[in-house]
């Protein structure tokens, strides 16, 4: 289900911050059902080979760093990125652990390390960012970052439902008339001629299916 801006709500129209003890869910104000929220989250599919590729580092790194007769620099050298795959671990756990709940009034990130929640029009900075795995640049995610104040919700590309959310969150950075850094601006207009690529595809085996 894909969610749309609503006709722009005044921000006192709006429920609070379910931060404090008690407090409304800006997802889903008095009234609003379950079948007007999106729920997302990172498909296992995708975890996997990354927990799997943490976990054969950290074993990796693990023996060498502790073989007697390895060079001492060697054996620092393995300790470093035997920490780096623990905390890529760790990232990879909570990211598969999180859920982003959207509607058309708020955005509710909920993890094992917490939650954070605000309502659109409280949307205070809006940034899209592209890496890549190659050089070329072919090949890559994008990270979308929402910050409302101090509280900020992260989601990458490879989130279930990562357009819809793209394309709501894209609108209210527009209604609450934020300003957009060069960077992003230029993420955006690759989102939109990847999507045109893709529309096109879809257009093609369509047609040459018909005929």
């Amino acid at each position: 289900m894909a969610v749309s801006p609503k006709e722009h709500l005044e921000p006192e129209e709006m429920t609070g911050s379910p931060s404090a003890p008690g407090a409304p869910d800006p997802v889903k104000p008095v009234g609003v059902g379950d079948s007007e929220v999106q729920t997302m989250a990172y498909p296992a599919k995708l975890m996997a080979p990354d927990l799997a590729k943490s976990v054969v580092g950290l074993l990796i790194c693990g023996v060498m760093a502790l073989i007697p007769d390895m060079l001492e620099i060697i054996q620092w050298t393995a300790a470093g990125l035997a920490l780096l795959f623990v905390f890529y671990f760790a990232r990879t756990i909570i990211r598969f652990q999180s859920k982003i709940f959207v509607s058309e009034y708020g955005i509710r990130l909920s993890s094992i390390r917490g939650g954070t929640a605000f309502a659109w029009p409280e949307l205070s900075k809006f940034r899209l960012r592209y890496f890549s795995t190659k050089r070329d640049g072919n090949k890559g995610w994008f990270e979308l970052t929402l910050h409302a104040g101090d509280a900020k919700i992260v989601a990458e590309s490879t989130l279930d439902g990562f357009d819809d959310l793209l394309e709501i969150s894209r609108d209210w950075a527009k209604d609450n008339q934020l300003l957009v850094d060069d960077v992003t601006r230029t993420n955006l207009m690759r989102m939109d001629e990847a999507q045109t690529l893709v529309k096109a595809a879809a257009s093609e085996r369509i047609q040459g299916g018909s005929s």
